[in-house]
């Protein structure tokens, strides 16, 4: 799979929509986002941000989303961020009402995942749901000041997937990735 990050801004702008709130504490939403994942990898095999993983003290956290939160990405998809998202202080805020647009780069099966950890997950207070929930995760590692990479195997393993299961979905992730590079130099 590649990284999209319209698909990003989309999945971002569903979660802030569905917690009622055009600015959210920074931390919840990439926890949110980050749960959301998991459960789509738990349902469908794949996740929906098609970002890295890592474990930082605070739990997993989707990698490149917390580097655009704090302005430390790539030129191109940070531009792209910060035209729809701004960070003040801890909280991301939508600074563009066209970044609801971008929720339709969302499947509806990927919304309902999207749905289901907002209504389960989005009315916690976030130090309570690191302390009692992210910290319990199985792939998530103290990392102790540092990061440590999560991979979709470690998540999928700590869901009880089949190594069969895990074989074949990064074979398949592995191909998809091959053909949208091939796509990707025809069209350049």
């Amino acid at each position: 799979m590649f990284f999209d990050i319209e698909k990003l801004i989309g999945f971002a702008a569903y979660v802030m929509k569905k917690m009622g709130s055009s600015s959210i504490q920074y931390i919840m939403l990439i926890k949110l986002m980050y749960l959301s994942d998991r459960r789509s990898v738990e349902l469908y095999d794949h996740t929906i941000s098609n970002d890295n993983f890592v474990s930082m003290d605070r739990g997993p956290v989707l990698s490149r989303l917390l580097n655009l939160i704090h302005c430390e990405c790539a030129p191109e998809l940070q531009k792209n961020w910060d035209m729809y998202f701004k960070t003040c202080e801890h909280h991301v805020t939508i600074i563009s009402n066209d970044a609801e647009e971008k929720i339709d780069n969302l499947s509806r099966a990927e919304m309902k995942v999207i749905d289901e950890i907002v209504s389960e997950f989005g009315k916690r207070d976030v130090w309570e749901l690191i302390d009692t929930h992210m910290h319990a995760l199985p792939e998530w590692k103290n990392p102790n000041g540092s990061s440590i990479p999560i991979k979709l195997e470690d998540i999928m393993r700590a869901l009880n997937k089949s190594e069969d299961e895990i074989k074949s979905t990064l074979e398949e992730n592995e191909e998809y990735r091959k053909e949208a590079e091939r796509c990707r130099r025809i069209l350049a």
